[in-house]
């Protein structure tokens, strides 16, 4: 007579239990290994394909009859920034360094030698041009989110006064009344920027070890800049 355990096997139990659990084991491995690599791929999209596309303006407030600044009046740089972001991941502003130079006309032409020494310098072939920093911030910024497959635009102002920085604006004044003079417009005077911004790309752990690997450190953060560094 056969006996009904026989096709158990030799121990009286069978092994699908044992294939199932160790298939099930390496297809959860598997979806997390390609969870993770889909991670990483959408994080380097990021930082491969994201891009900034800045715009400056220079007014002035308070002004006299002929254009030209009052001592309470007022020289603001209106900054619109443009990130665009073709990834499938949300990123988020959280640092911008702005710097804005106006050509120092009063230098340029010798009117002024003691600030042609201490102005920035561009040099374009055999010549060289004086620009004098009229801004300089680095500032945090809060709320300033760009959705995934999206593009944001965000504004902001820069505002010089005499009673903010007396000796920056009368600088800033002097050199504005100069181009009034020169070409009927105060605010004529050639402009150069520069900006740096930082981006977080969210959900990326930031590592905390301080013997991480650098890429590590930086690899849930995009840096961009734009325009011309005169400090540098």
């Amino acid at each position: 007579m056969t006996d009904p355990w026989h096709m158990l096997g030799p121990q009286g139990k069978s092994d699908r239990p044992v294939w199932l659990f160790a298939a099930g084991v390496a297809f959860v491995l598997l979806a997390l290994a390609i969870g993770s690599a889909l991670s990483y791929t959408s994080i380097v999209v990021a930082q491969a394909t994201v891009s900034i596309s800045p715009s400056t303006s220079l007014t002035l407030q308070g002004t006299n009859s002929d254009g030209t600044l009052t001592p309470d009046g007022s020289l603001t740089a209106s900054l619109s920034l443009r990130v665009d972001n073709p990834s499938s991941r949300v990123l988020r502003l959280q640092l911008l360094a702005f710097s804005g130079w106006i050509e120092d006309g009063p230098a340029t032409v010798g009117l002024n030698e003691s600030r042609r020494l201490l102005d920035d310098r561009l040099l374009e072939g055999n010549s060289t041009r004086y620009f004098y920093r009229v801004f300089g911030e680095s500032r945090e910024v809060a709320g300033a989110i760009v959705g995934a497959a999206s593009a944001a635009i965000f504004r902001f102002t820069y505002t010089l006064t005499h009673a903010l920085n007396p000796n920056r604006f009368e600088v800033a004044r002097n050199i504005t009344d100069y181009w009034a003079s020169a070409t009927g417009n105060a605010t004529a005077g050639p402009w150069i920027h520069w900006l740096r911004v930082h981006l977080i790309i969210e959900g990326v752990p930031v590592a905390s070890s301080p013997t991480a690997a650098p890429h590590l450190m930086t690899i849930g953060t995009i840096e961009r800049m734009d325009g011309t560094n005169l400090a540098t």
